[in-house]
């Protein structure tokens, strides 16, 4: 009976686990754009680039919290990037392909900010795709509504 339920408790973590997985992502636009806001974004200590599921997940973290206009100069370079040729062509590509997306639904785009170095962010942007096309961003603080962001 004992081994039976360590079974099932090993089984169950395995499960949890193929669920909750994550793929790095490479591409040489991507890496281009990783390169260019290390560059010229201050105070960028580092950027890592992943996917979920239905999410594709770039993580800043910051040597010091950055203002608001550090924030909004990262969400429009991001929203330049996503709709490039390259970002459709490489990055979503690879994305439909990982996670077998036949039906081509983009997914959200997060960039999630840690701010204070502890490894789990502060606050996040994020952006979906809508049904007339187009990408349409939010702000969280994990705390309150989400609020839609208009860029200039």
């Amino acid at each position: 009976m004992k081994k039976l339920g360590i079974t099932m408790l090993l089984v169950g973590i395995a499960f949890l686990s193929g669920c909750t997985s994550y793929k790095e992502m490479d591409s040489p636009s991507l890496k281009m754009f990783q390169e260019q806001v290390g560059k010229t974004v201050p105070g960028v200590t580092s950027l890592e680039t992943v996917t979920h599921p239905t999410r594709l997940l770039f993580r800043y973290t910051f040597g010091t919290e950055p203002d608001i206009t550090v924030q909004q100069d990262i969400v429009k370079r991001t929203d330049g990037y996503i709709c490039t040729e390259t970002f459709e062509t490489e990055v979503l590509a690879s994305y439909y392909a990982s996670y077998n997306k036949k039906d081509r639904i983009p997914p959200d785009i997060v960039l999630s900010m840690d701010t204070d170095g502890d490894g789990e962010a502060n606050f996040e942007y994020y952006a979906s795709f809508g049904k007339e096309g187009g990408w349409s961003w939010w702000y969280s603080d994990y705390k309150s509504m989400h609020t839609e962001v208009i860029l200039p």
